[in-house]
């Protein structure tokens, strides 16, 4: 009985990430579309909706950022134990 709550409480909870991730990307796509007439649909700053949408989408496990492979790419580790700048 506890396990079939559990995957009702799951499967609710992933019902609600998912409504949230719809809503969020339309929202921002009708923040960006703009028809032949000239006036937009909505008219507010996506950037709120835009950290909405990167958090559901984190929610759900789903990475956006590119991950970098080899060590071309890996930051450089650099000594200022000896660099007097700005040191008086």
């Amino acid at each position: 009985m506890e396990e079939q709550e559990e995957k009702e409480g799951n499967r609710v909870e992933t019902i609600v990430k998912i409504s949230v991730l719809i809503w969020s990307a339309s929202m921002l796509t009708l923040s960006y579309y703009e028809p032949p007439d000239g006036k937009k649909i909505v008219d507010f700053d996506p950037t709120f909706i835009a950290s909405i949408f990167s958090g559901s989408l984190a929610a759900l496990g789903v990475q956006t950022g590119k991950k970098k492979n080899g060590n071309g790419n890996a930051p450089k580790i650099v000594d200022n134990s000896k660099n007097k700048v700005g040191i008086k």
